[in-house]
């Protein structure tokens, strides 16, 4: 088992909407200026926690920071990393394979980072309060993090739902984490809140609420929960497209559309903005 607890997520078909949502476009190009990003006169140094195929980074991190002098990326999924580097390649984007949790593969970059952002990444992890913590030490004191994660999404319970049909069941035995914990568990934001302020941080931004986010065809919206369904690759491609049917299927029942037709994606989100303090002797690598 790799370190995705099994999850291989389809990279090109992530990839079939071209352009990020609506409201992690908002969050990236809108909000985090208000709040000073992209705005220091020196040369920084940004973190993307959870790259998936890179779009997001070349599109909305990269233009973020005029004045950066590199932005390293990264995701636990290699498949991930190697599309980002064939389709999202920029000369100051360094794609890395590594896990956020695993503190042996980030350590290199151990109190380098002046920015760090995670985009849908957060919600995946095992351990978040380790999570947390490599992401405090990662940063310089004063750095940033800027996070964006998931507490509730229809497509879990998708998930769930066809977990429980003998079609489809059988496909579920080899994936040990295919719906976060902050969706099971129905855990109160004040939790991760809590965990960011012990470690250190200092809340800056915080905000709890339903974002919608339209697609443009039934097929884009097919095909990019898809790619988010852990279970989609163990399909055989035989009933592949019928899984992915079965998918839209789901979320559109749970989801609906908008005024004018379009598919819709209705998911609570945090949004978080926290600064590195000096944090604690007992908690922080920094300061061993």
């Amino acid at each position: 088992m790799n370190e995705s607890g099994g999850k291989v997520l389809d990279a090109e078909l992530y990839s079939v909407k071209r352009t990020p949502l609506d409201s992690v476009k908002y969050f990236i190009s809108k909000k985090l200026p208000q709040l000073g990003w992209g705005q220091t006169q020196g040369k920084e140094v940004v973190l993307d926690v959870g790259c998936g195929p890179g779009r997001n980074t070349i599109q909305l991190v990269l233009p973020l920071f005029p004045r950066a002098e590199k932005i390293v990326a990264i995701d636990f999924l290699p498949n991930m990393i190697e599309f980002a580097r064939d389709h999202n390649y920029h000369p100051l984007i360094e794609y890395n394979v590594a896990n956020i949790e695993n503190w042996s593969m980030v350590e290199q970059w151990r109190g380098q980072i002046s920015k760090l952002i995670s985009i849908h990444c957060v919600h995946w992890m095992k351990d978040k309060r380790r999570g947390f913590q490599n992401m405090f030490d990662l940063l310089k004191l004063g750095g940033e993090a800027a996070l964006c994660f998931v507490m509730l999404s229809p497509l879990f319970d998708v998930t769930l739902e066809l977990e429980t049909n003998p079609k489809w069941s059988k496909f579920y035995k080899d994936v040990d984490n295919f719906v976060p914990d902050t969706h099971i568990n129905k855990h109160e934001p004040s939790r991760y809140i809590k965990m960011l302020e012990d470690i250190g941080f200092d809340i800056l931004y915080y905000e709890e609420e339903e974002k919608s986010d339209p697609f443009s065809s039934d097929e884009e919206y097919r095909d990019f929960f898809a790619s988010l369904c852990p279970f989609t690759s163990h399909v055989p491609s035989t009933q592949r497209e019928e899984f992915k049917d079965a998918i839209l299927q789901g979320m559109l029942k749970l989801n609906g559309r908008d005024g004018s037709g379009r598919p819709v994606h209705r998911t609570n989100i945090i949004e978080v903005v926290a600064r590195k303090g000096r944090g604690t002797l007992n908690n922080s690598k920094s300061f061993q």
